[in-house]
């Protein structure tokens, strides 16, 4: 008795290098939040300078994810959610605005608006990955 498989095993190996990169992307935009908070409760410049080394440390992981899950898309075929996809793109939109933000000098580069946009990342993280876990697992 055979079996037909509907995916490829090619599109597969895509996957384990776009989980290895994106968790550097979560790490850092969530360790943002940290980062910000422990500002707020100490004022210390050491952990606004955290904070921007580690929001461009997930984008710069971020975007080579992009390339990848591109390349995949372009040469394997691989259909990741749209919905996924849009939320990913916010995400990374809404890191970039909080990395120019961040660029600002002591209590201006944090409150409000550094904060609030890392916590409406981490947000939209979340909501990607749950969109992307549902349509991936979905039978």
């Amino acid at each position: 008795m055979t079996y037909d498989h509907p995916l490829s095993d090619r599109p597969l190996a895509v996957e384990p290098i776009h989980t290895a990169l994106l968790s550097f992307p979560i790490a850092c935009f969530s360790l943002t939040v940290v980062t910000d908070l422990a500002y707020l409760q100490t004022l210390n410049l050491l952990w606004l300078h955290f904070s921007e080394w580690l929001l461009l440390a997930g984008l710069v992981f971020g975007c080579i994810d992009l390339i990848v899950r591109l390349v995949g898309w372009l040469v394997w075929r691989v259909r990741p959610s749209w919905l996924a996809v849009a939320g990913g793109i916010v995400a990374m939109l809404l890191a970039t605005i909080n990395s120019l933000v961040h660029t600002a000098d002591g209590w201006t580069a944090v409150m409000p608006f550094g904060l609030a946009l890392s916590i409406l990342t981490l947000l939209a993280m979340i909501v990607t990955a749950s969109l992307g876990y549902r349509r991936q697992y979905r039978a």
